[in-house]
């Protein structure tokens, strides 16, 4: 056994091996689920299998006999030996040759187009990558999967006449995974794209998403947005009716915008993946039968090893969408089902590896509570935010206060971090809510973060160093108020930086300048104040802070840790209803007396621009009712009234 791990490891670091291709041409290996070089260490080289196209087995023992007669794996002789006696690894061809096949012939970019049928289709999406070609070399790799129309004599002809162009037929259908694994094997790029058949890029595509990757060496993997491709943030709303033949013209419009790192996932219907993730994460997994999922798993792996997911909204590809789905009538319940339950399992044996892959500076564990209601396509924001923390100690507690069940989401997310699931058929409020996330929280640090907002990535990290750093037991930082026409563009309309005041419990007792999902606390401390006061209709977290304030230092980290949101659609979140906080705001008042009368003059100054904002918004409304301005007009003034944005 000792030896078989010796040329394991020699062979493994040669980069002689080719995986793909041993699972390519051992079908009884592919099936096994085992790793295909120890196969080859223990028992493949005995029955004569290659472990690559490029060395061939048989030839090597029968060529030199003292291999043979030694029983030497003749792969693992060929490294430490072969190769410096000057012995080939084929009949055909040098070693000089052979080690020019695997370093030489690089190209910017290697791109796989995995296909099954669809040859118009496929034709359509080869003739408009060549003619959107930009400032980057690039190869076509196209893999065959068995087609049955025209697939076949398609490709013949589009190899005769392209440069850079090759591809292969595969001798059964190896479903997506399969077909983009062989592709990997024969790609040289420095970055590898994916491309679905049913797709058409447009001019700059491949340039715009290059100089994402160039511009952040962090980025491990980048889509573009789409028309089609189900829910999340690579679908780009304004372009879901748009034409096959306006998508150029459309792609042009775009080409200012900035690129975003949202996503926890990607869907592979065109992303491209730098070189360097591949090589430590090596090929999809095959056990992902025809296709989905494969995405959400290499997404995953591609995160714990540390790198961001992008996706660039400057650059668009259209997507007809399940076409060769529809095209070949593939009903494909049954086997989605089983590939998602496959990478629920496999998630949970990997989320260990996610939440403790960086050793953090500081080791004490957050609890983030999270109040949600009715919010679904918001609350996947917000918990992708918190998937998105470089410090990676943290526990969620999600309280659904009587809203629609989002265990769905939840099962989702708990692959990526830890999740209490609280759900309340019947509301009980929103301080109760708190209070039941409070309960259940276990982190050293407690902090909460809305349904309709963010955290950003550093928020945790940044948060817990300053508190380390001035031995606080509460730390706040600063955040941008953002405004959105709605909640399908996810591009911000108005931002604004809100920066609070350095730590003055005198003005705090005038007013709350530290929003909620702002800051972080020691959980220790309930133990003196207790929790939320459900006494309270409204204000609750300016009562909290203020007995927080009794007991411990405040520290302000100057820096943007989050987004407060608002949109412009969201009624409940727009119209507030101000007059109730007068009342609430002279019952803390009251409950937290002061005797200076330079306090007492500036809380009534806080009162009466209460007040008046309340008879603002009162007025605003009227006018909506009277049909004197519209309804988005008047929620634009009071944003700008109540938030400053």
């Amino acid at each position: 056994m000792l030896n078989n791990w010796k040329d394991y490891w020699i062979i493994k670091k040669s980069g002689l091996f080719d995986s793909i291709y041993y699972l390519m041409n051992n079908p009884d290996v592919r099936r096994a689920d085992v790793d295909p070089l120890m196969h080859f260490v223990k028992y493949g080289w005995k029955e004569g299998r290659n472990p690559s196209e490029k060395f061939d087995t048989s030839y090597y023992l029968n060529a030199y006999p003292d291999v043979k007669e030694a029983g030497i794996n003749p792969l693992f002789h060929y490294i430490r030996h072969g190769k410096s006696e000057g012995r080939l690894p084929q009949e055909i061809q040098d070693e000089t040759n052979f080690e020019k096949t695997i370093t030489d012939e690089k190209c910017d970019v290697s791109i796989i187009i995995p296909i099954y049928n669809a040859a118009e289709l496929t034709k359509a999406c080869i003739d408009k990558l060549y003619r959107s070609s930009g400032n980057y070399s690039f190869e076509v790799i196209v893999i065959d999967n068995c087609s049955t129309d025209q697939t076949e004599s398609l490709l013949i002809d589009e190899q005769k006449n392209r440069q850079n162009f090759s591809f292969y037929r595969m001798q059964e259908n190896l479903g997506f995974s399969g077909g983009v694994n062989f592709g990997f094997s024969k790609s040289k790029g420095e970055y590898i794209v994916i491309l679905n058949n049913d797709t058409l890029v447009t001019p700059g595509w491949l340039d715009r998403i290059l100089e994402v990757f160039k511009s952040d060496s962090s980025i491990g993997i980048i889509s573009p947005v789409t028309n089609y491709v189900g829910e999340g943030p690579q679908l780009d709303a304004e372009a879901k009716e748009i034409h096959p033949e306006e998508i150029d013209e459309y792609a042009d419009k775009i080409k200012e915008k900035g690129y975003v790192y949202e996503p926890i996932r990607l869907v592979f219907f065109c992303v491209v993946i730098n070189r360097a993730v591949f090589d430590l994460l090596g090929y999809l997994d095959l056990k992902y039968e025809k296709g989905n999922f494969e995405d959400d798993d290499y997404c995953l792996r591609t995160r714990i090893l540390g790198y961001k997911l992008a996706i660039a909204r400057n650059c668009f590809v259209f997507h007809y969408g399940s076409a060769t789905f529809n095209l070949n009538k593939i009903s494909h319940s049954e086997w989605m089902e089983k590939n998602k339950f496959y990478f629920y399992q496999k998630a949970e044996r990997i989320a260990t590896s996610l939440r403790h892959f960086k050793s953090d500076s500081a080791p004490q564990s957050v609890s983030i509570i999270v109040r949600t209601q009715n919010r679904p396509k918001l609350l996947v924001n917000a918990l992708t935010s918190i998937a998105n923390q470089t410090h990676h100690n943290f526990e969620v507690v999600l309280v659904n206060d009587g809203g629609e069940d989002v265990q769905s989401i939840v099962q989702i997310f708990s692959a990526y971090y830890p999740i209490t699931y609280i759900y309340n058929q019947d509301s009980i409020g929103r301080t109760a809510a708190i209070n039941a996330g409070l309960r259940a929280a276990k982190g050293d640090w407690i902090g909460f973060l809305d349904d309709d907002d963010i955290i950003y990535p550093w928020h945790l990290e940044l948060l817990l160093d300053a508190a380390r750093q001035n031995n606080a037991s509460m730390v706040y930082g600063n955040h941008n108020r953002v405004l959105f026409q709605n909640m399908k563009d996810p591009t911000p309309e108005k931002i604004v930086e809100w920066t609070p005041w350095e730590f003055n419990r005198n003005q705090l007792l005038v007013n709350n300048y530290i929003p909620i999902n702002s800051y972080l606390f020691r959980h220790d401390l309930l133990e003196s104040i207790g929790f939320w006061s459900e006494e309270l209709e409204r204000l609750e977290d300016y009562d909290f802070l203020l007995r927080l304030s009794t007991v411990c230092n405040f520290y302000h980290v100057n820096k943007v840790v989050n987004e407060y949101r608002f949109y412009l659609d969201m009624t409940n979140t727009i119209f507030v209803d101000r007059h109730k906080n007068v009342p609430t705001l002279f019952l803390i008042y009251q409950k937290y007396p002061v005797e200076e009368e330079i306090l007492i003059a500036e809380r009534q100054k806080t009162l009466d621009c209460m007040k008046n904002q309340s008879e603002i918004i009162d007025l605003l409304l009227k006018k909506v009712q009277a049909k004197e301005i519209d309804i988005n007009s008047a929620r634009r003034e009071i944003v700008a009234l109540t938030a400053g944005v």
